[in-house]
């Protein structure tokens, strides 16, 4: 027996300043033990880099599509926007009388108003197929909610009579238009003078940028009526003021700020589709198996070395040193699957991200993802931990 107990005590000579407290040892064993074991400490890492990337990649495409829902609004410079009781959808718009602007237009703080239209359309397409097509027009003196982000042409090309403007995207779906084809929509014609580059909505329905008496005629809507007026607001005027004195002079009308209406275009696509759900559940799942993963690696490395651990209680190493030892493991498997995980959606972003499907990744969706990834290897660690701690430090005299 003394024999046995002088040849584990030179053997395990290495551990012996590991039990004083706040040594260096506690982490040199725990990156040895990791480092030792390739396999399981790819395993873990995989894990990781498998939940970031999902929770990023998903995250994002949600966030692309939610700004989908609302790029009109997003894009248009109006600080107030008024529109038709019961509005549920920007794009859904309903008409209202221009009159009722003569009720606001004096009021204090608003330095001006703009009529805008949002209507549907079918395009007629030179196969003879059929594409909807949202209709949306802008006062021609400011063209505020117009066109952006042009690919060819610019938003003065749509003064021109009967000109529209089309998404790059949507040119096969309109025929391959390209600029200076003629177009049909609701049987009357128009002129594709300019293109844009990533102005997509929620839907596959093509947008369609013109003037306002443009819109009207394409969308049938009649003289005196448009969708939205679109309000600027004076320099200091209080916005919230504001859209309470515009709620009280027209009752019959509903009142919102960008972010407002952005935020209910956005929730009518998430109750309609389920969206949020589908994305939800598979991010879940996708974090579900990086935790077990992680978890199982964790577990696994600690069988394997439990003689090392049995020596370490041995020779007086306490159970809070032991964890320490586990949780510097976990945090080096999150730390390193971090850096992999974000450089793989650095590159996911870079080269999937399109119009049609954007992944819009930010600084603050990244740090929540690196964030819960150390929290999910810090959870996977109790499992090995409460199996350490069951080890009796008896074993090491067994030989």
């Amino acid at each position: 027996m003394v024999a046995d107990l002088s040849l584990n005590a030179n053997l395990d000579k290495r551990f012996t300043s590991f039990a004083l407290p706040g040594s260096n040892d506690v982490v040199s064993f725990a990156l040895k033990t990791l480092l030792s074991e390739r396999g399981k400490l790819l395993t873990g890492l995989a894990g990781v880099v498998f939940s970031l990337v999902l929770m990023n990649v998903q995250g994002g495409l949600f966030i692309g599509l939610m700004n989908k829902a609302s790029v009109l609004i997003d894009s248009c410079d109006a600080d107030v926007w008024v529109g038709h009781r019961l509005l549920e959808n920007v794009d859904f718009a309903h008409d209202i009388p221009c009159l009722w602007q003569n009720r606001i237009r004096g009021l204090p703080g608003i330095e001006r108003l703009d009529e805008y239209i949002v209507g549907k359309g079918l395009a007629t397409l030179p196969d003879g197929g059929y594409e909807d097509v949202w209709i949306v027009g802008s006062d021609p003196s400011t063209m505020r909610g117009s066109a952006w982000s042009f690919a060819s042409g610019d938003c003065n090309d749509l003064l021109r009579p009967h000109a529209v403007s089309l998404d790059v995207v949507d040119a096969r779906k309109l025929g391959y238009s390209r600029v200076g084809d003629t177009i049909e929509v609701n049987g009357r014609r128009a002129k594709v003078v300019a293109l844009t580059h990533g102005i997509t909505g929620f839907v596959t329905t093509p947008y369609l940028f013109m003037t306002l008496n443009n819109a009207r005629e394409l969308a049938g809507i009649p003289e005196g009526y448009c969708s939205y007026f679109l309000l600027k607001a004076a320099p200091g005027a209080n916005l919230d003021h504001l859209r309470a004195e515009v709620r009280t002079a027209l009752p019959d009308a509903d009142v919102f700020s960008p972010a407002e209406l952005a935020q209910l275009s956005q929730d009518y696509w998430m109750k309609r589709t389920g969206i949020g759900a589908s994305f939800g559940a598979a991010t879940l799942l996708g974090l579900f198996v990086g935790l077990v993963m992680v978890a199982q690696s964790l577990y696994a490395l600690a069988l394997d070395h439990l003689g090392d651990y049995a020596t370490l209680k041995t020779i007086g190493a306490a159970d809070g040193q032991v964890l320490v030892v586990i949780v510097v493991q976990a945090l080096s498997i999150a730390a390193i699957g971090s850096v992999i995980g974000l450089g793989i959606v650095a590159a996911v972003q870079s080269f999937w991200s399109s119009p049609i499907a954007p992944i819009s990744i930010s600084p603050t969706l990244q740090a929540a993802g690196v964030a819960f990834v150390f929290l999910l290897c810090l959870g996977a660690s109790i499992l090995p931990f409460l199996r350490i701690r069951q080890i009796d430090p008896a074993i090491v005299l067994q030989g």
